[in-house]
C-alpha cells in the first residue's frame, strides 16, 4: 500500500493514518451539526497529525475554501482555525462513497463488529506499521446500500469498548485515536 523500505534501515517511514467521516445522506448543504463535528474533529487530526477525510459531504468547494466559509460559524477548534490549518497543511480530502484506494485498508470503527473481520487495537496497531489505514466514521446511524457495501468491504471492525458499547461519535474518535496512538508508541 505505501512504500516503507529505503534503500537503508534509517529511511523507514511510518505510513500516514487517515480518519474518515462518511455521510450517508448526501447534503448540498453542510447543516450546523455537521460544521461543528467538523470544527472538533480538526484538533484531533492536528493533535494526532491524521489525514482527515470527509465523504459525501456534497461540496464542491476546494478544503480550504470549505474550511474558510464555515470557521466564522464555529467558536469549536479555536473558531474554525484547527480545520483551516490542516486545510493548509494539506491534509483534508473530500471523496464520494466510492472511497479511493490509496485511503488505505479501511477500519470500521463500530460496537456492532463483524465477527469474522473483528481486531483489536493491538492488532490494528500491527497493521498500520506496514500499511496505510484509515478509520471509518458514519456521522450517524442511517444506513445504506453503499455503506452496507463500504461496512462488507472494509479490512477490519474495531469496538473500541469491546463491550459492543455505543459511545457518542465524539467520545468514540477521541478512544479509537487516543487508544490507536497510546499503542503505537508502546
Amino acid at each position: 500500500m505505501y512504500p516503507l523500505k529505503r534503500e537503508s534501515p534509517s529511511q523507514l517511514v511510518t505510513p500516514p493514518v487517515n480518519l474518515v467521516l462518511i455521510n450517508p445522506k448526501k447534503n448540498t448543504e453542510i447543516d450546523e451539526e455537521n460544521r461543528r463535528l467538523i470544527a472538533r474533529v480538526a484538533p484531533v487530526c492536528l493533535a494526532y497529525d491524521l489525514h482527515l477525510w470527509l465523504a459525501n459531504f456534497g461540496t464542491k468547494k476546494t478544503p480550504l475554501d470549505f474550511a474558510e466559509s464555515i470557521a466564522p460559524s464555529t467558536s469549536i477548534g479555536k473558531g474554525g482555525e484547527d480545520f483551516i490549518e490542516i486545510c493548509k497543511k494539506g491534509k483534508v480530502n473530500f471523496t464520494d462513497l466510492q472511497l479511493p484506494q490509496n485511503i488505505g485498508l479501511q477500519i470500521i470503527c463500530t460496537n456492532l463488529p463483524d465477527k469474522s473481520k473483528e481486531k483489536n487495537i493491538e492488532e490494528i496497531v500491527k497493521i498500520s506499521e506496514e500499511n496505510t489505514i484509515a478509520f471509518l466514521f458514519g456521522i450517524s446511524q442511517r444506513t445504506n446500500k453503499a455503506i452496507k457495501k463500504i461496512k462488507d468491504n472494509a479490512h477490519a471492525h474495531l469496538d473500541i469498548t469491546n463491550k459492543k458499547i455505543r459511545l457518542s461519535l465524539d467520545s468514540e474518535i477521541g478512544a479509537v485515536c487516543h487508544s490507536f496512538f497510546i499503542t503505537r508508541k508502546a
